[in-house]
């Protein structure tokens, strides 16, 4: 016999979302102390996660700070439009997609290479060392790799000098010349880079089952073939997560080196989307437009993510979603 209380109408999912209540006052009840340590960063989260978004309409208006948000002119699509006329932005979204995909079609696969070869190092000392040489840059701000990189360089740089002294050759402006300049910007991110990635990779080497390397060595195959079929199936999970991952850097990553590294000369090669927008709203004041290229990149960047994971799945790889 039903109770007056389980009587619903067909489709209705009353009694099962009291059930859900009731489960969750309960579990509020039983880790109440779990749930209090962890409200700072729920706070934290819907403050400076969720809070900024409101600031997203501002893309849509003609924003004054002396107006407001209430107080600005509501313009729809218009700071859009102006940006697809530019052709400063056109620019600045070529070169975000070359630098990027650059820095992923050189990074991605320097960091597998390296962590392969720190995984058949059979001197843990040497594999040791190597791990904290590379890995050691990533630790280093923009602004110090920046130095760095100027130091050596520059027009008197360390680099220069032995072109110029020990092989005759002339000096190679790197940092002026706008062709140069973005294989710098590439090889500084891998080399900042590389030992973190690496380290990722190695950790999911540990979890390979040994027995695998032993039948495939009953099977009679070497050291190339047992990475081949053994090793890179068992971090392809890792490699796919990483490889969906970045590709939502192509049209929004890069920021904090490109702002310490490029100069005016460089402008044609180096500007990407992020600095464009941070010299419209910083220097030009241009709130709104500025706003409009950074959620036109961000929808983009979400949207390369979800194709990528598509794709992944497509070849019976798992994705993120």
């Amino acid at each position: 016999m039903t109770s007056s209380r389980d009587i619903r109408l067909p489709g209705s999912g009353l009694p099962r979302a009291a059930g859900f209540w009731a489960d969750t006052r309960k579990d509020l009840r039983a880790n109440w102390a779990l749930y209090l340590m962890a409200l700072p960063a729920i706070a934290a989260i819907l403050v400076f996660g969720f809070g900024p978004l409101f600031g997203l309409s501002i893309a849509f208006m003609n924003y004054s700070p002396a107006r407001g948000l209430l107080g600005s002119k509501w313009v729809g699509l218009e700071q859009f439009q102006s940006a697809f006329d530019s052709t400063f932005f056109w620019t600045a979204f070529r070169n975000s997609i070359i630098v990027q995909s650059m820095k992923l079609a050189v990074g991605f696969p320097s960091a597998i290479l390296l962590a392969l070869l720190l995984n058949e190092a059979r001197r843990q000392w040497f594999k040791k060392a190597v791990q904290t040489a590379t890995m050691l840059p990533y630790f280093l701000s923009w602004v110090i790799a920046a130095t760095i990189f100027r130091n050596l360089l520059g027009p008197s740089g360390v680099v220069n000098e032995v072109l110029k002294e020990v092989f005759g050759m002339q000096q190679v402006a790197f940092l002026s010349d706008p062709q140069v300049f973005r294989w710098v910007v590439v090889f500084q991110d891998t080399w900042k880079y590389i030992g973190y990635f690496s380290v990722l990779y190695l950790a999911a080497m540990t979890s390979i089952d040994p027995a695998l390397y032993e039948a495939a060595m009953v099977d009679g195959a070497n050291r190339w073939q047992q990475t081949w079929n053994v090793t890179l199936p068992g971090i392809s999970k890792t490699m796919v997560t990483l490889f969906i991952l970045l590709t939502g850097y192509i049209f929004s990553g890069g920021f904090e080196q490109m702002w310490v590294m490029y100069n005016v000369s460089v402008y044609s090669t180096a500007d990407i989307l992020e600095t464009f927008t941070a010299r419209l709203g910083l220097q030009q004041s241009r709130y709104s437009f500025a706003t409009a290229v950074g959620l036109f990149q961000s929808v983009l960047s979400f949207g390369l993510v979800v194709l990528t994971n598509r794709i992944a799945k497509f070849f019976n790889q798992e994705g993120l979603l």
